[in-house]
């Protein structure tokens, strides 16, 4: 977190909701996408590991094994997002001098520079719930039955990081001088959103199928 030097795997939840809830966080919207993603994958990881599943086959354990370790994969790598801290480099270029053409020229490629790096983060953050979700439509599939209101929870935790990460990437487009930038985003947050979209229709099916 930006306001403390540790990282969030060193701070404990209570600290982390303060820190998101204070006015010195830079991060707070991105932060939030990242843990409820987080949450949502430790949650399916949780399912994953249960003893029972679907069909007690082996087919199931495996593919919930797989599942599992990519979760977890996933999980770390969301977790790492929440301890960037680009909107400090974005407020640092934005002070550079402007007095002189080339210090006003040098200013504005730092922005931009910056900026991207800003918006590189939710962009990832969405990739990797998009992923998560995907993953989710195999836990549903294998999982036992009785566990589907966890695994519901989790998709709609993964969903919620998905949506929040694109509302404040899309905030961000506006302030892109490059247009081929902005449409390559564009297009990348059209594709994440049909993988989400596809995904969570397939976890949700999965969990509405009534018990034989």
């Amino acid at each position: 977190m930006a306001r403390n030097p540790q990282g969030p795997s060193d701070i404990s939840l209570r600290d982390f909701i303060e820190a998101i809830g204070s006015a010195e966080e830079t991060h707070g919207a991105v932060s939030t996408a990242a843990a409820a993603g987080g949450l949502g994958s430790s949650l399916l990881m949780m399912v994953a590991a249960l003893p029972q599943t679907r069909s007690d086959s082996v087919a199931d354990r495996t593919k919930l094994i797989e599942a599992a370790t990519a979760l977890g994969e996933l999980r770390e790598q969301l977790i790492e997002t929440i301890e960037t801290e680009t909107a400090v480099k974005l407020f640092t270029a934005r002070n550079m001098p402007q007095v002189s053409d080339t210090q006003r020229s040098e200013r504005q490629a730092a922005i931009q520079l910056a900026l991207r790096a800003s918006a590189d983060v939710p962009l990832e953050v969405m990739r990797l719930c998009a992923r998560g979700l995907e993953l989710a439509a195999t836990v549903a599939a294998h999982c036992a039955r009785p566990a589907s209101a966890d695994v519901h929870l989790g998709v709609t935790l993964l969903q919620a990081g998905f949506d929040g990460s694109r509302s404040n990437l899309e905030g961000k487009l506006s302030s892109f001088i490059d247009a081929g930038y902005v449409t390559s985003v564009v297009d990348e947050i059209a594709r994440l959103s049909d993988v989400t979209s596809a995904a969570t229709r397939t976890a949700e099916s999965v969990l509405k199928v009534p018990p034989a």
